[in-house]
């Protein structure tokens, strides 16, 4: 079997020799010193530590928060309030620890990959021809960075947070999905026109809270993916009547994502169930003999249903039809138009790029758009990127998407029971360990379905998925964390 001993060592050093460059650099050892001036004139100790305590309770509350939120209708559209929610717990987090207890922060080299990734980001803004639109993208990115690292300090302060955090999710996940199942059943109206009726008939597409299906699927895609390796997770323990929960969410979840309408959530969800299959049946394959028929039953069963939902749903299979029309269907065609146009712009801006966010590109497109082909992006993430910061922030985010699943393969195969610190190798540490990495392979392959939905759509960049993604960055980062 795969032992990635001697590739988590080259890990390992790639941690320290970053570790040691923070902690022995200008900013942290100044304020070291400042802080213990500040303690060497401070008298009253348990105070302190009690409110450090009660900071750090704040922060993991309004995380959780944060995540309850992402799927409520009043912040659809209210990105400024997910950023308060995000900043106030970075600030508790800051703050929590006592002044008077040595800091046990150990970085890793996924932070020094955000970190290029944000420097990229600001030498696009600093010389953007748009810069008020490019400062505006640039503080959002600022909140999605400090969510990262946030996120990935409480995770590894305690991992039991991301069986929270991920809980909270898949809850969220099936209330939209029982709403989005209602609206279905009421026929709601849609609004906009999301289907080319040249060649589609209009058919009922749900949205729940979202107020549009593409940003419902970006929403549900990496749900599925959470879901299914707990499924995976609890049939590799032979827990059998708990795998019926995570069974049933991800079938509600995925009817759901179906009902969308959203092709390129159908894309994702095909990407990330090959992922997700192809790893599960490796695992029981190699460790779990006795239960290798279950593979052949499972693959049964989707093919069936695929089959049965193809069959009975003429408007599913004129969706999936739909993909493959090329130029003939409306949509597809504006895309490709989009496209272009984008290309066009990053033959001109390819070294730095044009401005960071989608007003400085609102901006920049209107010189390089074909007549009555308007957009909010280019419909395509690695494109947008390379569009905004240029082939070097480009680089960075391949780069950074790399690390991230170099390391929850390294995880997934472990027989490590812990990479940070070591805990008795008892039946029920060794439980947690197995979840925890069937939740970073479920992470891993998340991501491989919300890139591979990214290629033809921009709801990558909504709060409600760009959050989600930096849950999924920061539990592999937590997760592979080395001593």
């Amino acid at each position: 079997m795969f032992d990635p001993t001697v590739k988590f060592s080259l890990i390992n050093k790639l941690d320290n020799r970053w570790d040691s460059t923070i902690k022995e650099s200008k900013i942290v050892t100044t304020f070291e010193k400042a802080k213990q001036a500040i303690i060497s004139r401070l008298e009253n100790i348990s105070i302190l530590q009690s409110i450090g305590q009660c900071l750090k309770l704040m922060s993991f509350c309004l995380s959780i928060l944060l995540f309850i939120c992402l799927p409520l209708p009043q912040f659809v559209n209210d990105k400024q309030g997910l950023a308060i929610i995000v900043m106030a717990a970075a600030i508790c987090w800051l703050f929590r620890k006592s002044p008077f207890k040595k800091e046990n922060y150990k970085a890793n080299f996924i932070d020094a990959l955000v970190l290029l990734f944000l420097c990229f980001n600001i030498v696009s803004t600093c010389s953007s021809h748009y810069l008020a639109a490019s400062i505006h993208g640039l503080l959002k990115l600022i909140v999605y960075v400090v969510a990262y690292f946030l996120l990935s300090e409480q995770l590894k302060e305690s991992s039991k947070w991301q069986f929270v955090f991920v809980a909270i999710l898949l809850i969220g996940g099936a209330l939209v999905s029982i709403d989005g199942l209602y609206q279905y059943k009421i026929g709601v109206a849609p609004l906009a026109t999301w289907e080319d009726p040249n060649i589609e008939n209009q058919a009922t597409r749900i949205y729940a809270t979202f107020n549009n299906p593409n940003l419902l699927a970006g929403f549900l895609l990496p749900l599925i993916m959470f879901s299914g390796s707990l499924l995976f997770a609890t049939w590799n323990k032979g827990k059998w009547l708990v795998s019926v929960l995570p069974a049933v969410l991800t079938v509600l979840l995925t009817v759901a994502l179906v009902l969308t309408g959203s092709r390129g959530g159908y894309i994702g969800a095909f990407v990330g169930y090959l992922g997700l299959f192809f790893i599960g049946i490796a695992r029981l394959w190699q460790g779990k003999k006795k239960r290798r028929f279950f593979i052949p039953v499972l693959l049964l069963l989707l093919s069936v249903g695929a089959a049965l939902a193809f069959h009975y749903m003429p408007t599913f299979q004129q969706r999936i039809v739909s993909i493959f029309a090329g130029r003939e269907h409306s949509s597809n065609s504006f895309r490709m138009n989009v496209w272009l146009s984008s290309l066009k712009m990053l033959k001109d801006n390819w070294l730095i790029g044009i401005g960071v966010g989608n007003q400085a590109f609102r901006l920049a497109y209107g010189l390089y758009m074909r007549s009555g082909f308007d957009a909010l992006g280019t419909y395509c993430v690695p494109l947008e990127i390379a569009v905004e910061t240029g082939i070097f922030g480009l680089i960075a985010a391949i780069s950074l998407v790399g690390g991230l699943f170099y390391r929850a393969h390294l995880v997934f195969w472990s027989k490590t029971f812990s990479f940070k610190q070591p805990l008795q190798q008892s039946e029920s540490s060794e439980n947690i360990f197995i979840y925890k990495q069937w939740l970073t392979a479920g992470a891993a392959v998340a991501l491989i379905a919300m890139l591979s939905h990214g290629l033809v759509d921009t709801v990558f960049f909504r709060p409600q998925v760009e959050f989600i993604f930096v849950l999924l960055a920061a539990t592999i980062a937590a997760n592979s964390q080395t001593q």
